[in-house]
């Protein structure tokens, strides 16, 4: 149960990150997502 606190953090994260997604233009969010995909894990 001790993993709990970063699900929900988690979940926050997305929560509050999907509406800003979605006032992007439909190119950004293509761009964003094929990084997204291509490089999950970045230090950029």
């Amino acid at each position: 149960m001790s993993d709990l606190p970063i699900i929900q953090k988690t979940y926050d994260l997305i929560k509050w990150y999907i509406p800003i997604l979605n006032r992007l233009p439909r190119d950004h969010k293509f761009v964003l997502g094929e990084r997204m995909i291509l490089n999950p894990v970045t230090s950029e």
